[in-house]
């Protein structure tokens, strides 16, 4: 029996993996991204203001992009109007086809 053969996820040709005497099923799918039941957590995209600001509060903004509990800061030091636009093309980047006009 051979220990190696393709995942069987549609479009995907990596190899998998057997292990012979490992515990359990053997695999059939390279990682957990090609599995079926696998769904990651969506990205959000978050405009906030700046707690932290020197300047007059409400005058600076940040853009995030959260998965799950990770964070990751785009921009900050934005103006309102700049966040929100940059927040928008970010989320045509992200999400493509999505419901942006």
């Amino acid at each position: 029996m051979s220990d190696k053969l393709n995942c069987a996820a549609e479009g995907c040709d990596r190899p998998v993996v057997r292990r012979p005497g490992a515990r359990g099923r053997p695999p059939i799918y390279c990682s957990p991204p090609c599995r079926p039941s696998y769904s990651r957590p969506p990205i959000s995209i978050e405009v906030d203001k700046d707690d932290d600001s020197d300047i007059e509060q409400g005058r600076e903004w940040t853009v995030r992009l959260r998965r799950g509990e990770r964070v990751l800061v785009v921009r900050s030091g934005l103006g309102r109007f700049s966040a929100s636009a940059f927040a928008s093309e970010l989320s045509g980047l992200v999400n493509p086809g999505g419901d942006r006009p």
